[in-house]
């Protein structure tokens, strides 16, 4: 019998305990949640042929005006490299084309300069950042004309322009372009964001 009025006595003092906790109130205090944003940046470039319009009726020995630069429309430091190809539309040799380029500026490299392969491409020296463009990598071209003969009556010439561009930070280049090292005289990512 004690043993029983002992639990009626403790299931009552728990009850009790029970709808004085449910009304008793405390300080708290739940903040706004924080939300933590990350947005990449961007690499684009485009290729700027500053007005170029086609040339007809183009004749062994003209020298024409051909810019070529590239422009950062992107939010990231980049490098830049372009490849320039010229065919002719009746599949001659291009040994009759003379391409003006601005090595000064752009730098090509080939197995015997740095231990690299021959890729092709024009490396800019300088990391762009938005807004910024090169400087012309083409600024000419020239139809050899004691190297052009009748083979060369109405077919079309034409330089195709591959640009690419790689973010200029956490040496993506070497994924991207497949390099052990930038060529000598491009500008190592450092200040640039």
């Amino acid at each position: 019998m004690k043993k029983r009025i002992v639990l009626i006595i403790s299931l009552v003092a728990l009850a009790s305990l029970l709808v004085i906790g449910g009304t008793m109130a405390w300080f708290t205090n739940i903040p706004d949640p924080v939300f933590n944003k990350f947005t990449a940046g961007s690499v684009k470039v485009e290729v700027n042929e500053h007005d170029f319009q086609d040339i007809e009726n183009w004749n062994p020995g003209d020298v024409t005006d051909k810019e070529v630069s590239v422009i950062s429309n992107g939010s990231k430091a980049t490098y830049v490299r372009v490849a320039l190809t010229p065919t002719w539309s009746n599949d001659e040799s291009v040994d009759n084309v003379k391409l003006y380029l601005n090595t000064q500026d752009w730098l090509f490299f080939d197995e015997d300069q740095d231990g690299l392969p021959d890729d092709g491409y024009y490396y800019y020296k300088d990391i762009l950042n938005q807004g910024d463009e090169t400087n012309n990598l083409l600024t000419k071209v020239e139809l050899i004309g004691d190297a052009t003969g009748n083979d060369y009556q109405d077919a079309t010439l034409t330089i195709k322009v591959d640009a690419q561009a790689v973010q200029a930070s956490n040496d993506a280049y070497k994924d991207v372009w497949d390099l052990e090292v930038l060529p000598t005289g491009v500008e190592q990512f450092g200040t640039a964001h």
